[in-house]
């Protein structure tokens, strides 16, 4: 059975600023936006997981969502979890960037997609992103651009950080069970294949009924859902190279067009061939 994503909130700012504090823990679904997302853990702990990637986060972590990115966060109820949400309009990126200096770039998760700044850079973002909140929260008639120029320092600086060789950004989960990590290595080197559970069951010598149980456990998502999910993103990357969308969609595994446009749709929120599917939900209230 395909699982599905929703396409969650929308965004008419350049961006929007969400401080968040509770502690009910987290039942949302996977789901993606339009817009970028920057979240700053304040307090707490649990996870992100992005694109198919499980990020174990500490207070002073700052997860990078890009637009269409496939998410969801993961805190248990009875603690505390504070954090700032803030969602960025891509126009606004685009129309603050420079050919030589893409804001986009910053969430491109091509260095992976959580920073983890020293002391000194954490002290520096907690400052500006309290700026930022009593900037937007502000009556005067300069606060747009103040808010808008903190705003800028702030991306600015994160991805200054992201760049240096130095820098700290934490790895996705490895599980644990090493029968799971030989059987996600499995799935990602026969990834176009014809791979079924009775047939993963029998090549690691583990009844089916536990391993799938293992595998959700160390992983967060189902192998069915893992499998689907890889070989999509596998797809968009054939397509953004220039390759047709039937032809990634055989080389990337799928017997279907049908089904994987419909697989596509559900995951991007777009056809293979670029026509929306979704439309926005009425409201959104942070993460």
């Amino acid at each position: 059975m395909e699982e599905q994503y929703e396409k969650r909130g929308y965004l008419l700012e350049d961006f929007r600023l969400f401080h968040l504090k509770d502690d009910r823990g987290t039942t949302m679904d996977y789901h993606y936006h339009d817009f970028y997302k920057i979240v700053l853990l304040l307090s707490g702990s649990g996870s992100y997981v992005v694109e198919g990637r499980h990020y174990l986060l500490i207070p002073g972590d700052i997860c990078l969502v890009g637009t269409r990115c496939v998410h969801k966060p993961q805190f248990e109820a009875g603690i505390l979890y504070e954090r700032i949400v803030i969602y960025i309009s891509p126009e606004f990126l685009r129309n603050n960037s420079s050919p030589e200096y893409r804001l986009e770039d910053i969430f491109s998760g091509a260095k992976g997609h959580v920073l983890r700044p020293t002391e000194e850079f954490r002290r520096e973002m907690l400052s500006l992103t309290r700026q930022l909140e009593n900037e937007m929260g502000s009556p005067s008639p300069g606060h747009v651009i103040l808010s808008r120029s903190t705003f800028l320092r702030m991306l600015i600086k994160i991805g200054m950080e992201i760049g240096k060789t130095d820098t700290q950004l934490p790895g996705p989960v490895i599980p644990k069970d090493g029968k799971v990590l030989d059987i996600l290595r499995y799935l990602d080197a026969n990834l176009t294949e014809d791979i079924s559970i009775d047939e993963l069951s029998a090549k690691f010598y583990i009844s089916k009924f536990h391993m799938m149980r293992r595998f959700r456990e160390e992983t967060g998502t189902s192998i069915h859902t893992y499998l689907s999910d890889k070989r999509l993103l596998l797809a968009r990357d054939l397509i953004q190279s220039g390759v047709s969308a039937t032809e990634a969609c055989f080389q990337s595994g799928f017997k279907s067009y049908s089904a994987f446009s419909r697989a596509y749709g559900r995951l991007f929120g777009v056809t293979p061939t670029g026509r929306l599917t979704m439309q926005p939900l009425s409201s959104d209230t942070g993460e």
